[in-house]
């Protein structure tokens, strides 16, 4: 009876996350505000959450591709991207002047404790998270290689309405 209640709980929990419930845990904006990841939705459309920290260059290369395809990506699927730091308190300073000099233009938080990417079980970044408009997480890739925009693109493409 303990293992079917303990399966039906890790089942819960999954579905859960899938049905976009995210934790409540203190993420902070590039400006210093504090919001609740809880909070974090796309309102019926394609939502991408990406992992990273700025100590790699592997992490601004995928910076750089999503930054370049995210406007197209909005006309067409109305996506969301939100790219969380999960650079500790002594480096999330430069964070914000390097977003600014690279003109990135994705939606920003800084996660310092990596409190957010523990209770999504996200391993190190770069950590991309893909879900559609019904908040299902639909994908998930740890790691980064160029060309990896245009398989997120198919996965968008193939679960648009």
């Amino acid at each position: 009876m303990k293992q079917l209640i303990s399966l039906f709980c890790i089942i819960f929990s999954i579905g859960m996350l899938n049905a976009q419930q995210f934790p409540e845990v203190s993420l902070k904006t590039l400006d210093g505000k504090s919001i609740n990841s809880s909070s974090i939705k796309a309102n019926g459309k394609p939502l991408i959450i990406c992992f990273w920290k700025s100590c790699c260059t592997v992490n601004e290369k995928m910076l750089d591709a999503l930054s370049e395809v995210y406007e197209d990506w909005k006309d067409e699927f109305g996506v969301k991207i939100y790219a969380v730091s999960v650079d500790d308190s002594r480096s999330s300073a430069k964070i914000r002047p390097l977003v600014n000099g690279k003109g990135w233009e994705l939606d920003f938080l800084q996660d310092v404790n990596s409190d957010f990417k523990r209770a999504l079980s996200v391993a190190n970044p770069p950590y991309i998270l893909i879900y559609n408009a019904k908040g299902e997480l639909i994908a998930q890739k740890p790691g980064f290689q160029s060309g990896y925009e245009m398989e997120i693109y198919k996965i968008l493409k193939e679960n648009s309405n």
